[in-house]
């Protein structure tokens, strides 16, 4: 499962949608930008929202478009300072959100015309050979596509942006920065090592 998104009809909508564009050799680039980039909004104000403390008044006034961390950029932020990913993956999820932004504001906007700056933070993939696994552990077997363009470079990047939030909600007690403990994770997800015929890592 390299597409970590959340277990709704919308959500498997877009990513069908955006596969479609990105099959076509002449697919549409904004549908690809948009879309992937509306997917990774949601799974960071998501994200976030379980990670800070259980008030949804507070929340709200926090993180509700206009208000002072309505904007996905720092919602990246603040979940970088709660530790929910390294700054590799801030600066390209910070990156990929550039790139949406860039097409949802120019009508003549294609991956060739984007600043070097923000394809030069689209790195998750380097000097990697398979995607993590979207839960927990080694990473999967699922290996990375051929990244032989600006928009391969996207899609790709996103893929792991998208792995790397739902790690972190995974990976913690809702509402909390408490992080489950292995043996917990596998109450919650008892095959998550022999569908893939391996072993819990040992410390």
């Amino acid at each position: 499962m390299t597409w970590a998104v959340f277990p709704d009809e919308n959500y498997r909508r877009a990513v069908v949608e955006l596969l479609t564009e990105a099959a076509k050799p002449s697919g549409s680039e904004r549908i690809i930008a948009v879309v992937g980039g509306a997917l990774l909004e949601e799974a960071v104000n998501r994200t976030l929202r379980e990670r800070l403390k259980d008030d949804p008044e507070v929340v709200k006034n926090l993180v509700d478009p206009d208000r002072s961390l309505g904007n996905i950029v720092p919602q990246i932020d603040l979940l970088y300072l709660l530790g929910a990913f390294d700054d590799r993956t801030r600066k390209a999820l910070k990156g990929l959100a550039r790139v949406r932004n860039y097409f949802a504001h120019r009508t003549d906007a294609s991956f060739d015309s984007l600043d070097d700056d923000a394809v030069k933070r689209l790195v998750l993939h380097e000097g990697k050979t398979y995607y993590p696994h979207y839960l927990f552990g080694p990473d999967s077997k699922e290996p990375i596509e051929p990244v032989t363009s600006r928009r391969d470079q996207f899609v790709v990047n996103l893929k792991f942006g998208l792995i790397a939030l739902m790690r972190d909600r995974i990976s913690h007690h809702d509402h909390s920065n408490k992080l489950r403990t292995e043996e917990e994770l596998l109450t919650i997800f008892p095959d998550r090592y022999a569908a893939e015929g391996e072993q819990p890592t040992s410390d």
